[in-house]
């Protein structure tokens, strides 16, 4: 029964002491007070108790809360994501950890079969599974010359989650580069397999360790199964998993790695993980190793500590119409006790709407821009100037006027690919500070080129008005008169004949640099609803771009095909329609994006986008 909210609401009337009641009337067991008498003439006014109603919106609220917290533990408990059984033998510091996942995890088999559909042979889904073991079948056949079965010798071992790590091992020793060789690949299996399939035709000794029985082969191989999964690497590496299971100090327990893993979205193929800090100790062992020098690999790169990330994660998915791949990086790592502080940089820009990309026409190959390039050549010399090898030049560098002045005007930089009139043709594009700088640093160009071609009559200008910008055009007809003698090393001459044409010209705040008229009346002649951006293919490459993006790149490989096929030789034409344009076609362009959020962690992703041709 629910309540009438159409009726007015009573004021609740004082309680009256209880009474005595006559037994067997119900209001006696809770003390219920007499009813208040109606006043002469008045109807009584209905409503709801105020002590019943109050308890039922109590239990009410406590079913809510109850509903709500079950609903929550149900999302933690059932929608988290336990760690595989493979990943605990890993040891959790390690410095590379691969994950490989042949299971198809998730979303991943629909997401798969929706993408492979549009290759020929993949659009019956029915039959997905043995069509995927067919085609691994056939490269692993290939791969090996026929020695080796995908579906009898391959398929057992990779029934789940599949992992390897690389670690720095605690007994490297710097003269002897193989004792850095240690890893693990924990496979998980069918249960059917057995250690002697990897060593096979070898001599195999056997250790019982913790219980179970290594196989030993050949060069420190080992072997060892534990129930479902199975251990393959060095005899070391094979150990120290297996303690890492044991003892519970495995990279399922490691907050670093969970913390990577966590940044990237959604189920996935393949991810790759670099741990910073066991990266360096690696590196550095390994550099002291080749040179044969104790102390060079801290002392070789003195920045590197200043830069490198504390971890770094890839992840490899598949969308319904795309491959997509994750790089995320954390903040670089802490100086260590002791070390120099590092040197104080500009803070890089945030990323903002492109100045560069309306130059670029519906034909665009590719198109390339790098925000910010300005302060990162600025860092990139500050960076510099902690290494005494680099000390010369950087004083020659000052004596122009320093960094600042070279490129501090500089915003972003770009570079256009197009399929113009005469054949493919490109350019770069300077984003100035504003408008006069712009037209200033155009101006000091041309003038060093007049000064450079002064009394030589290789050196030729014109002007020419394109979408109503003037555009210098200069032609070098003879390169070699330019160079002077003895600056070439001995041997290396520039042919006589060898000519150089280039066009400049400035629009707004963008510098354009070009290989001649035909890149710059592709450029500056581009209309409303006719560049790249409003092309169907570049907005679905460009739909899963990251926000922000500081650097952004686009390759139109449809585009590429097209422009390459007319130039096929006859001979390769029917090869190319049959065999490999249908596996070629489905391909259109690739994306990549990348913005670094808050100054020091970035977010990259690389997205090669698939259709129907």
């Amino acid at each position: 029964m629910t309540d009438d909210e159409t009726r007015p609401i009573e004021t609740p009337q004082p309680a009256a002491q209880p009474t005595e009641q006559p037994a067997g009337d119900p209001g006696a067991m809770h003390g219920a007070p007499e009813p208040a008498a109606t006043p002469a003439g008045t109807e009584p006014v209905r409503g709801v108790a105020a002590g019943p109603n109050r308890a039922r919106w109590a239990i009410g609220l406590g079913v809510a809360a109850l509903a709500a917290i079950v609903a929550i533990g149900a999302v933690l408990v059932l929608g988290a994501h336990p760690a595989p059984e493979a990943l605990k033998y890993i040891p959790a510091d390690s410095a590379f950890v691969v994950e490989i996942r042949p299971d198809l995890p998730g979303d991943q088999l629909q997401k798969v079969g929706n993408l492979l559909a549009h290759f020929p042979g993949f659009k019956d889904q029915s039959t997905l599974a043995d069509k995927l073991d067919e085609s691994l079948s056939r490269l692993v056949g290939q791969g090996t010359n026929g020695k080796v079965d995908y579906r009898a010798d391959l398929k057992p071992w990779l029934s789940g989650p599949a992992f390897f790590g690389f670690r720095p091992s605690t007994g490297s020793a710097p003269t002897d580069p193989s004792s850095f060789a240690r890893g693990v690949l924990s496979l998980s299996t069918t249960g059917t397999v057995s250690c002697d399939a990897p060593f096979k035709g070898a001599t195999v000794t056997h250790e019982t360790y913790k219980g179970l029985d290594i196989f030993l082969g050949p060069g420190k191989a080992a072997c060892v199964l534990d129930g479902h999964q199975a251990l393959l690497g060095d005899a070391d590496s094979v150990r120290a998993a297996i303690d890492a299971h044991g003892g519970g100090t495995g990279m399922d327990k490691s907050a670093t790695y969970q913390k990577a893993r966590d940044s990237l979205e959604g189920d996935q193929l393949l991810t790759a993980y670099v741990d910073g800090k066991a990266y360096l100790t690696l590196a550095s062992s390994m550099l002291e190793s080749v040179s044969g020098m104790p102390g060079l690999g801290g002392g070789f790169m003195p920045a590197v500590p200043t830069t490198f990330p504390e971890w770094l994660i890839e992840g490899f998915r598949a969308e319904d119409d795309a491959f997509v791949v994750d790089v995320f990086s954390a903040a670089p790592l802490a100086p260590t006790a002791g070390a120099s502080a590092p040197p104080s940089l500009l803070p890089i820009p945030a990323g903002h709407d492109s100045v560069l990309l309306p130059f670029a026409p519906a034909g665009t190959l590719a198109f390339v821009e790098f925000q910010g390039a300005g302060v990162a050549l600025q860092n990139a010399v500050t960076t510099l100037r902690t290494s005494p090898d680099f000390a010369a030049p950087l004083q020659m560098l000052d004596g122009a006027g320093g960094a600042g002045r070279l490129v501090g005007w500089l915003k972003d930089v770009g570079v256009i690919v197009v399929n113009g009139a005469d054949g493919p043709t490109g350019g770069v594009l300077l984003a100035a500070t504003d408008e006069t700088t712009a037209g200033q640093q155009v101006t000091s160009v041309l003038g060093l080129i007049a000064l450079a071609g002064f009394g030589n009559d290789s050196v030729q200008t014109r002007e020419s008005t394109i979408g109503g910008v003037t555009v210098t055009t200069i032609t070098v007809s003879n390169l070699a008169a330019l160079v002077p003698p003895g600056q070439l090393p001995p041997g290396v001459e520039v042919p006589a004949d060898a000519k150089v044409e280039f066009s400049i010209a400035a629009k707004g705040s963008v510098i354009l640099l070009g290989t001649g008229e035909s890149f710059m009346n592709a450029v500056l002649t581009v209309q409303p609803g006719a560049g790249l951006t409003d092309q169907a293919i570049y907005k679905k490459a460009t739909s899963r771009a990251v926000a922000a993006s500081q650097l952004t790149m686009y390759v139109g490989i449809r585009d590429l095909i097209a422009l390459a096929e007319p130039a096929m030789p006859a001979e390769a034409k029917a090869r190319w329609e049959t065999e490999l344009k249908p596996y070629l076609a489905p391909f259109e362009a690739i994306s990549i994006t990348s913005s670094t959020t808050d100054g020091s962690s970035a977010h990259a992703r690389f997205t090669l986008s698939i259709g129907n041709p």
